[in-house]
């Protein structure tokens, strides 16, 4: 079967569309991983705030004040990538309702194309065209 452009553009849109909702799962994962990430860090975060020794030695406090600021920048890195990657996904799934909206449209210009194909076919069929040259009179 021969195909004609809108097959072709359909096709074209359909891989498109998969390799947008491949994105999308990937994104989703990372999600979850940055959501695991950011309740760790927070979890050592709280672990840290408590403190077991009533005596706390300058040393100590040094190594104490670098970790938690070590462990906020890290948490604040996770929480600066979650909202990109919420941007990401949002932008995919634009992305995918205008794929939508386009496959529709050419779907209707499909059925257009064929009626008017089928209609050209049945006025060849219902009457002769006489070719120009034609030596017949």
């Amino acid at each position: 079967m021969k195909k004609n452009k809108y097959d072709l553009f359909l096709i074209l849109k359909k891989l498109k569309k998969n390799k947008l909702l491949n994105n999308l799962s990937t994104l989703n994962d990372e999600k979850h991983r940055l959501e695991f990430v950011k309740k760790t860090l927070n979890e050592m975060l709280n672990d840290n705030n408590k403190s077991n020794k009533t005596e706390n030695y300058g040393s100590d406090l040094r190594v104490k004040a670098a970790f938690r600021a070590n462990l906020m920048n890290k948490l604040e890195i996770s929480n600066n990538r979650e909202t990109h990657i919420q941007n990401e996904i949002k932008q995919n799934l634009m992305e995918i309702g205008k794929i939508e909206k386009q496959k529709e449209k050419i779907r209707s210009r499909k059925k257009i194309f064929q009626l008017k194909k089928d209609n050209l076919s049945e006025l060849k069929k219902e009457s002769y065209f006489k070719p120009k040259n034609s030596q017949y009179p």
